[in-house]
């Protein structure tokens, strides 16, 4: 079949087209209107699946809360919980419990790490791998400023992080929680976000690569939970919770009166953060301040040998930054395995929820594996949600076209990249269980490194069927790509969470692929299931693939 492409005819926003087309040129403040429009547009997808997400988890734990705990001795037994470090650890500081807002606070030590990792990754995206991918050169060529161009796309992350705060704020006063406590936890949401989102515009500045300032990002994210596992632990005094962001979400129970102290807290990093971000962004293109311009490399580039070897490392940026997010998070459940098996023991209450939702044995090390891995299932199928998402960018920036014009189908390019994904997941997976298995080691506790990969490989089915799934939506509905693939993803797991909480019909918890998977090592791995939904993703990867042959490409 003939590959027919089609270059696209609209300019970049920012380009001077005054003196070619005759037409009376925009002012600098239209332009600076339609970048900021521009940069909404890319960043919608994902804000929209982010926010529906972490809002609609959240709102499930509001919602439920009466039912979870309808008697004195449920709360009696659920507020225990309060002060054991394993639990503060891992999900920040605990107060009062037998309060609805204190149970969702208390969640929220777990939500905004997953709000800070869209923050980076948002922030360095819109401008460190745009810039690395050329996208900027067109838009850095008009009548807007270096300067304002970085200020539109910091405008467009704040209002994704105001619609946050909005989505957090009326969902849960409409839950049922206190209104006061519901804005408050959307504000300071959404400013954490907006932190993390800065500090990635920052590090785009600083470093020259998309990769280097995730890694920097992401390396003072883990400084900030370390602090947060310090002042978890008993005989560290309380002032030690204020030295990290992921501290301050415990201080919005109304009984604290931390309300001031908390914003004040986040609106002062936010304005450093933001002020940085000014004074560095009148810089030269693809330099950072921290090194030389991508022009000008200390070492000679890497030669690619060939379309595999490109796919390879077009998939290496990814790997690298979901590899160390899965990595931090499974090494802590290793360490604090015991641990919380052993504070859950003496709370039954944790035990019946816990086997509610499919996290069975968690009063053992080998059930907080299995609910550790529940979390890597999670975050492998976003990972291969984005790898779909990638592909269709591919091709919404006709990159693809340079590779289309030589002796390179349409196929094999498709199924070369869907390869190179499948093994990503692979490795992540295997990580993830070495990582584990390493962490119990370290404090003694009974987790083979046979139990921990076993874990690992009982959940690459469920990131290969999103990978497929994302795939028949690239082929059919190319502009869905993201919103649909991340969508599907996020919906299958508040479908398995979230529907567990509100004790749903058996049958419609089924649906989620997510409840399919057995507590490995506590339970045995169920293989039909995990055949079924291989099958599955096969599948749809192929329909997608026949449908990408036969249409003509997309832009953006």
């Amino acid at each position: 079949m003939t590959t027919m492409t089609t270059r696209p005819t609209k300019r970049p926003a920012g380009t001077a087209t005054g003196a070619v087309t005759g037409r009376t040129p925009r002012s600098p403040m239209r332009v600076w209107l339609r970048l900021y429009r521009h940069h909404l547009r890319l960043l919608r997808g994902a804000a929209i699946a982010w926010i529906t997400g972490l809002t609609v988890v959240s709102v499930g734990v509001v919602a439920t809360y009466e039912d979870r705990y309808a008697t004195p001795e449920e709360l009696a037994l659920f507020a225990d919980m309060e002060g054991i470090p394993a639990f503060e650890a891992m999900l920040g500081r605990f107060v009062q419990l037998t309060t609805v807002e204190g149970a969702t606070l208390s969640r929220w030590g777990m939500f905004s790490i997953l709000a800070a990792v869209w923050g980076m990754l948002a922030g360095a995206r819109l401008l460190r791998r745009a810039e690395e991918r050329g996208h900027l050169e067109w838009l850095r060529a008009g009548v807007v400023s270096p300067r304002g161009l970085t200020l539109s796309a910091i405008a467009a992350l704040l209002t994704t992080h105001v619609l946050f705060a909005v989505a957090v704020g009326v969902s849960h006063t409409a839950a049922g929680m206190d209104a006061g406590t519901s804005w408050a936890l959307g504000g300071a949401a959404a400013l954490l976000t907006a932190t993390f989102a800065l500090g990635g515009a920052l590090a785009s500045q600083l470093v020259a690569s998309y990769r280097r300032a995730v890694g920097l990002v992401g390396s003072v994210m883990g400084v900030l939970l370390g602090l947060r596992l310090l002042a978890a632990a008993s005989a560290t005094p309380e002032w030690v919770w204020w030295t990290t962001p992921f501290g301050w979400v415990g201080y919005l129970h109304p009984v604290d009166e931390a309300w001031a102290a908390v914003f004040a807290a986040f609106t002062t990093l936010v304005l450093v953060l933001f002020l940085a971000v000014v004074a560095w962004s009148q810089r030269d293109l693809t330099a950072g301040w921290l090194g030389g311009a991508t022009d000008e490399p200390s070492r000679a580039p890497r030669t690619v040998t060939g379309h595999t070897h490109l796919a390879a490392r077009l998939t290496g940026a990814g790997l690298r930054t979901w590899g160390a997010i899965i990595g931090i998070v499974t090494l802590a459940f290793g360490l604090l395995a015991r641990d919380f098996s052993e504070a859950v023991a003496d709370l039954p209450t944790m035990v019946e929820m816990g086997n509610q939702l499919g996290w069975h044995g968690i009063d053992t090390p080998e059930g907080i594996v299995g609910f550790t891995f529940g979390i890597v299932a999670l975050l492998l199928a976003v990972f291969a949600a984005g790898q779909a998402a990638a592909i269709r960018e591919e091709e919404a920036s006709w990159r693809i076209e340079h590779l289309l014009v030589r002796p390179l189908g349409r196929v094999r390019w498709l199924l070369t990249r869907i390869a190179t994904a499948a093994v990503a997941v692979v490795l992540l997976a295997l990580v993830a269980g070495g990582l584990v298995s390493a962490g119990a080691a370290l404090v003694g506790t009974p987790i083979t490194l046979a139990d921990a990969l076993a874990a690992a490989v009982n959940v690459v089915p469920v990131a290969w069927l999103a990978l497929g799934v994302g795939i028949a939506v690239f082929g059919i509905l190319p502009r869905a790509t993201a919103p649909l693939a991340y969508g599907l993803v996020l919906a299958a797991y508040l479908l398995d969470f979230v529907g567990g909480l509100l004790e749903l019909p058996e049958w419609a918890l089924e649906l989620s692929p997510f409840r399919q998977l057995a507590a490995v090592p506590a339970q045995s791995m169920e293989v039909v299931p995990l055949l079924v939904m291989v099958a599955v993703g096969v599948v749809a990867a192929g329909i997608g693939t026949v449908a990408f042959r036969r249409r003509d490409l997309q832009e953006a």
